[in-house]
């Protein structure tokens, strides 16, 4: 039996450390992929109607998030799109809080952070269960195989 049980501890704590190191999901786009590009600029452009909702907080509306560069402003030449969630704007500052595991070291899940408006990339609501904005994740629907698109516009609300 105590094998058994030492077996099982041992399967647990290597399914631990592969989720612990285990690389985030996401898709890698080249920062200069003019689609990516035009996306992120009609997010952009669109943001207003991001903000209108945000402060009007409908009953059919929720689950307001932002995608930003994690690491704007921070000098690297890398770039970490990642969403966040619990979107305040306080003192003229906006917050929200990381809803993915970040790759980029000094972060984590769950984590407050302050969200340069350059660095705004995408916003997201749902809309009576229907998804709002995601611009680039259209994109990237574009880009997945025809059944993980069609997964995802069901899962977004929009098949």
């Amino acid at each position: 039996m105590s094998a058994i049980f030492s077996g099982a501890i041992a399967a647990l704590v290597v399914f631990c450390l592969y989720r612990f190191w285990a690389p985030t999901a996401g898709v890698a786009f080249d920062r200069t992929d003019p689609r990516l590009l035009a996306a992120k600029q009609e997010a952009r452009a669109a943001l207003p109607s991001f903000w209108t909702a945000l402060e009007a907080r409908a009953p059919a509306d929720e689950d307001f998030s932002l995608k930003f560069n994690l690491l704007h402003g921070s000098g690297s030449e890398n770039n970490e799109s990642i969403w966040a969630g619990d979107i305040v704007r306080r003192d003229g500052r906006i917050f929200g809080r990381l809803l993915n595991r970040p790759v980029s070291p000094g972060f984590a899940e769950g984590d407050e952070v302050e969200i340069a408006p350059a660095a705004i990339d995408d916003w997201s609501f749902y809309r009576g269960g229907v998804a709002q904005g995601h611009f680039v994740t259209r994109v990237m629907i574009e880009s997945a195989p025809a059944r993980i698109a069609r997964q995802q516009k069901k899962a977004l609300g929009w098949a």
